[in-house]
């Protein structure tokens, strides 16, 4: 005590010295088992007095633990706590309280909570000189604390566990207390939630509601039910629905001190068991008796129950022609013809590549354009949204959605529901596609039997004319040579030459209408000189127009361009110029004209080709005959025997051309028969 310089030193150690005989004397009771007295001195790092309770509480005597150091036994410090002020209100001398409490292990291994308060001077070089204080046993009142925040952990940890909402508010409605699943459903942490006022998250449109139905239980009304239904607003201000049950709280006097709720949400049930609803009824109207178009009317309408739909169209993959059609298109901006389109690297197609959905905004969008993954096509839209349709493991087209004013309209929970109900939307179209594609079977095969019992009957009977002609005039010519004159055998000779002849045109059609009901036909089309082409077909057909004394007249531009299959065109260019010979009166006349043909939009993209003849025209009733594809045969002005083949077939080959004949004909005046052919490949 010597050694220590202070300012104020006789006060100080008049102070420390009455202290001292305070600690010593009898007149100071204190349990010794649990308090225990010292004064410490910092400059020798010794404790200069310790009350005898030291051996009790830790084992350990003055002299061992100012050997072994306090702070060897002490294993963790639980809270520190320092004060600094002026003593007795002096300016120059200053104490510092101290209050710590520490874990320390005890000469028996035992672990004991001690608290430590004292209050040490400081000198005038600002240096702690001695510290006086009390020592405290405080391990049962650590212990009922730890107990109680074990307790309190373990309850947390119950609530925290439960797969419900708990809330706990008071009257006001501020929230007291809330578990990790409430958390997780408001979007927000505890610290975040938990102070703030319930009514904070209930939509603006629900508020007056829900205070009244608040107001009806705590008044504890017989018609206030304690279990409701009701929507709240999140943190991220996503809406939820939830189906509370509430218990009030009271205290001894029965007073009502908060209310405890369990909450369900129950917004991701009600929404599975819409799409649940929605897929069964999509999977039922497949199975109906609707036709493909009605059953893309109805999953239009069934994704515009889940999210908005208003731009909305499905696209279908031809993967063995590469091309994208789009059976089902509506948009309120695109207005696509959906006429199948060569694919490309528009959204839909890489969607389709991928086999992915995706859900892309403008900026996504450019920043595939500018990968080159993309090309942007039609109106860009804020946000678009698709999903492949895949059948198996194999994707035959798209699904999309999409918004030309509101990116936040659709979400990754959106994309996550058109995933869903891709796969039975895909089942939907599939069966309808397959009862279509059987239709369309049926169809064709029902229109080549039909074909096949007319091309029988016209074989059965138009073939037997000219076989008849051709049998009968050889017979005689066999059996009656030698009486024959020379002019009548030169005139048999040309009835079976012309029997022949027919009857090569007529199998030559039928070759050609097998070929054709094969599939063996391979389109190969070229640039041809349309003029040029009608020179080789009349050449072909001099002798009948010679025969008939016909006038034969053209008037087509020799720099006249066509985008054809040379082989097709010639063949029902062959049949048509027969038809008009055939049909033509002795001495008649027959004009070829073209000229360039402006289609719809205005553009020269095709060539008009008319063939026409004043011949004995077609009759109303033939006329509907050849519009309903039937096959017929009617004789020539000379007597020209036909199978009724030639227009039939004529059309089909002009078809395969990617052109179109068009017939107009009054009886006893002629027929005007119009072909129109692409001019070039970019309209083909």
């Amino acid at each position: 005590m010597e050694k220590l310089q202070i300012a104020a030193s006789a006060t100080v150690e008049t102070s420390t010295q009455k202290l001292s005989r305070l600690l010593t004397s009898d007149s100071l009771s204190y349990d010794s088992s649990v308090y225990v007295m010292y004064n410490y001195d910092f400059e020798s790092g010794q404790y200069v007095f310790m009350s005898p309770g030291i051996k009790e509480l830790t084992g350990y005597s003055m002299e061992e633990l100012n050997i072994y150091g306090f702070r060897s036994i002490v294993k963790e410090v639980y809270s520190k706590k320092v004060d600094r002020y002026r003593l007795n209100g002096q300016s120059n001398v200053f104490v510092e309280e101290f209050y710590a409490k520490y874990l320390v292990q005890t000469i028996e291994d035992k672990l004991k909570w001690i608290e430590d308060n004292s209050f040490a001077y400081i000198n005038e070089n600002e240096e702690r000189s001695n510290a006086i204080g009390i020592l405290r046993d405080n391990s049962a009142l650590q212990n009922f604390i730890n107990e109680l925040n074990t307790e309190k952990n373990n309850l947390d940890t119950i609530f925290d566990l439960s797969d419900a909402m708990l809330i706990q508010v008071n009257t006001d409605l501020n929230i007291l207390m809330i578990n990790q699943k409430g958390c997780r459903i408001l979007n927000g942490e505890k610290e975040d939630i938990v102070g703030k006022n319930l009514e904070e998250f209930i939509p603006p449109a629900n508020r007056t509601s829900f205070h009244t139905y608040v107001k009806n239980i705590i008044s504890e009304k017989s018609h206030a039910s304690k279990n409701t239904t009701g929507r709240i607003i999140s943190l991220k201000n996503e809406v939820k629905t939830v189906e509370w049950h509430n218990s009030l709280i009271k205290d001894k006097g029965g007073n009502i001190v908060s209310i405890i709720s369990s909450g369900q949400e129950i917004t991701e049930r009600r929404r599975e068991e819409k799409i649940r609803r929605i897929i069964s009824q999509i999977l039922e109207e497949s199975n109906s008796e609707k036709n493909l178009n009605e059953i893309f009317k109805f999953i239009h309408r069934s994704i515009n129950k889940l999210m908005k739909a208003e731009n909305f169209y499905i696209a279908y993959y031809n993967k063995s022609q590469d091309l994208i059609s789009f059976p089902y298109f509506v948009d309120k901006y695109d207005k696509n013809d959906c006429s199948p389109v060569k694919f490309g690297r528009g959204l839909t197609e890489y969607v389709i590549k991928k086999g992915k959905s995706a859900l892309v905004d403008r900026k996504m969008d450019s920043e595939l354009v500018a990968k080159g993954e993309v090309e942007l096509l039609g109106p860009q839209s804020e946000i678009w949204l698709g999903v492949p349709l895949k059948i198996q493991d194999s994707v035959i087209g798209a699904m999309v959605v999409q918004d030309y004013e509101d990116v936040d309209t659709y979400s990754e929970r959106d994309q996550q529901i058109l995933d869903v109900v891709a796969y039975p939307i895909s089942r939907a179209i599939e069966r309808k596609m397959q009862e279509a594609n059987r239709e369309k079977l049926i169809s064709q095969l029902k229109e080549l039997n039909k074909s096949k019992d007319q091309l029988f009957s016209l074989i059965s009977h138009d073939l037997r004319n000219p076989f008849n002609s051709l049998l009968g005039f050889a017979e005689i010519m066999m059996t009656e040579y030698d009486t024959l004159t020379r002019e009548e055998l030169k005139e048999y000779i040309g009835v079976i030459n012309e029997s022949a002849k027919n009857l090569f045109g007529m199998t030559n059609n039928l070759l050609h209408y097998s070929r054709f009901q094969l599939g063996k036909y391979n389109y190969q089309p070229r640039v041809m000189n349309l003029a040029e082409s009608v020179r080789i077909v009349l050449e072909s057909q001099k002798d009948l127009i010679k025969k008939k004394d016909l006038l034969c007249r053209t008037n087509i531009d020799h720099h006249l361009l066509i985008y054809a299959d040379e082989d097709l065109l010639n063949i029902a260019l062959n049949n048509l110029v027969n038809n008009a010979i055939k049909f033509s009166h002795q001495s008649g006349i027959i004009i070829i004209s073209a000229e360039e043909y402006k289609s719809s939009n205005g553009n020269k993209n095709s060539v008009r080709l008319k063939i026409r003849d004043e011949g004995t025209g077609i009759s109303e009733g033939d006329m509907k005959r050849i519009e309903n594809k039937e096959m017929f045969s009617t004789p020539g002005t000379g007597r020209e025997f036909g199978t009724g083949l030639g227009l039939f077939l004529s059309r089909d080959l002009l078809k395969m051309n990617k052109g179109e004949l068009h017939i107009e004909s009054a009886l006893k005046v002629g027929t005007v028969v119009s072909i129109i052919l692409p001019a070039n490949d970019k309209f083909a």
